[in-house]
């Protein structure tokens, strides 16, 4: 899988690879089962904390009935609606 294309939008300075669109299946392991940190802030709805360290997981793309595997971090979790939630995996390589 290329990451890389002509189609490829350079959304916000930040970011440090070109993306595309995509519509591939995925699944997505977490190896971390203990997360420790620090709780900023705490409410009867819930808590917002900062960990001591990154989350690992490991990602299994499908496609075109072969699959790739890549391992990374979860750097983003974005709740997009009650129904659904986004997440951002920086990889550790390509």
């Amino acid at each position: 899988m290329t990451f890389q294309d002509e189609r490829a939008t350079g959304v916000g300075e930040r970011r440090r690879s070109n993306r595309r669109d995509t519509d591939v299946q995925l699944e997505v392991a977490v190896e971390t089962h203990t997360i420790a940190g620090r709780a900023e802030n705490i409410s009867a709805a819930g808590v917002f904390f900062f960990a001591d360290g990154p989350l690992q997981v490991t990602v299994k793309l499908l496609q075109d009935g072969q699959s790739q595997t890549y391992t990374g971090k979860l750097v983003r979790v974005e709740r997009l609606s009650p129904e659904t939630t986004g997440f951002a995996i920086e990889f550790d390589r390509l």
